[in-house]
């Protein structure tokens, strides 16, 4: 296929996402964001490889929205991030790259009954030991639906049941499974914004490949205080899990702390540290981003089976004006009983800062810093990313945007460093802007994997 062809297939599809996303009126969402853009970029590194280099043109056609939506009946919370890119010189075959993250509540009966429907839909690594290039990622998909049931017990006290039905799908590791997940809670409300509970919830996990995998059983009991203040929310929870699996159990400790405070009225701090035990689906659908605001490549799934992670993680938003300003850290370990080749330790910084230069030229520069430490299959790894982007808006939602990182990774054991210049020349639409931009930081073509923390 030569780049004419290419040039036009992607100016297609940028139409297409285009008309699909001006249909959806924005005065019937509290918040609607969105934007599409078409453009072409180039690598100098596109297999990431620390010598005999091979550059790229890569075609790109991005689309990327944020709707939150609240009514009587229905609450929605979507966000993705889609980026399809067709590498010209032919490297590798074009792919669609992104993530997905939807939430919707729909009430069947006020103030007892509700559905819930949850997807997340990404990328992750397929060999944790080698770069994230497109021959080494697979989409992932995790869809959870189920009843929500609350039933109140005099003045304070109330009892939440639910039930869950979820599936876990993976392009190319034999990880398919189904899943049937129960909750209770029994509680009080200790005040209008506070309340104290006893939880109990039990997950059963049915894998399609019996032969790689075994089917286990995930149960906890824990306790949970959730408050909200003017300026701080709290949720913590104190237990203990146990996986049986194959006639063996494997019990750990659960301690989950989520907190959110307002220190002003321009800036944020978030909080999260927990020690519980888990698995690469629930892992992978508890993602979160950092201060630059994408979830780039998962972590490889090397196992099915449960492992227990420990993590934290700090961020601090800062907005007044025309500057906007985030900061994150994280750090996570994960364990696994019997496989130490598989323990791995992460951590690492992002750094975002935005300015509006004018009233039509903004300016973004960016940083992120991360180690992986597979100390026991002797592989260690630190990726830097350093980026910036200048964006200049004509009329209603015209925009142009230059975009440029570099990429470099330092390798230690079984691991290979490489280094990588990317640049992306694009002309989009987006006829609102957020107020702390969500836009796309960098459309990274091999972006470093990204740390899984658990949501409380």
């Amino acid at each position: 296929m030569g780049p004419s062809t290419a040039t036009a297939r992607v100016k297609r599809a940028f139409l297409a996402v285009a008309s699909f996303l001006t249909l959806i009126p924005a005065a019937r969402a509290e918040s609607w964001i969105y934007g599409v853009d078409v453009g072409v970029g180039y690598t100098d590194n596109v297999s990431l490889v620390p010598t005999d280099k091979t550059s790229q043109t890569i075609a790109t056609t991005d689309v990327d929205f944020a709707l939150q939506q609240q009514s009587l009946r229905l609450d929605t919370a979507l966000k993705g991030n889609f980026s399809y890119l067709d590498f010209l010189q032919h490297a590798y075959s074009g792919e669609l790259i992104g993530r997905f993250d939807g939430l919707a509540h729909l009430l069947i009966v006020p103030e007892q009954l509700t559905w819930t429907l949850q997807d997340d839909f990404g990328q992750a690594q397929l060999d944790p030991f080698s770069p994230p290039t497109p021959a080494n990622r697979e989409n992932v998909d995790y869809l959870l639906m189920g009843p929500d049931l609350t039933l109140h017990l005099g003045p304070t006290g109330f009892l939440d049941l639910s039930a869950r039905y979820a599936r876990a799908l993976y392009q190319t590791s034999p990880f398919d499974s189904n899943r049937v997940l129960a909750s209770l809670a029994w509680g009080l409300q200790l005040s209008a914004r506070s309340s104290l509970s006893i939880d109990g919830n039990t997950e059963h996990v049915m894998f399609d490949n019996t032969v790689v995998n075994t089917d286990f059983e995930r149960n906890s009991v824990f306790g949970r205080y959730e408050a909200q203040g003017a300026r701080t929310d709290l949720v913590a929870s104190l237990g203990a899990s146990e996986v049986t699996a194959g006639g063996a159990s494997t019990p750990g400790p659960l301690a989950r702390l989520s907190l959110t405070r307002k220190l002003s009225a321009a800036a944020n701090l978030t909080l999260l540290a927990g020690r519980e035990l888990t698995d690469s689906s629930t892992s992978f659908s508890a993602l979160q981003s950092g201060a630059i605001g994408a979830i780039s490549t998962a972590p490889a799934p090397q196992t099915s089976a449960s492992y227990t992670t420990t993590y934290a993680s700090v961020g601090w938003q800062y907005e007044r004006n025309r500057t906007a300003l985030a900061v994150s850290a994280r750090w996570e370990q994960d364990l696994y009983q019997g496989q130490p080749l598989l323990d791995v330790g992460r951590g690492g910084a992002e750094l975002k800062l935005d300015r509006r230069v004018t009233r039509a030229l903004s300016a973004q520069l960016l940083g992120s810093l991360y180690y992986t430490d597979y100390t026991h299959a002797n592989f260690t790894t630190q990726d830097a990313l350093v980026g910036m982007a200048l964006t200049l808006r004509q009329g209603r939602g015209l925009e142009y945007r230059l975009r440029y990182s570099h990429i470099s990774r330092i390798a230690t054991g079984i691991g290979t460093g490489f280094n990588e210049n990317i640049a992306f020349l694009t002309i989009g639409y987006r006829p609102q802007l957020p107020t702390y931009d969500t836009t796309p930081s960098l459309i990274d073509v091999n972006a470093p994997e990204t740390v899984a923390h658990p949501i409380p």
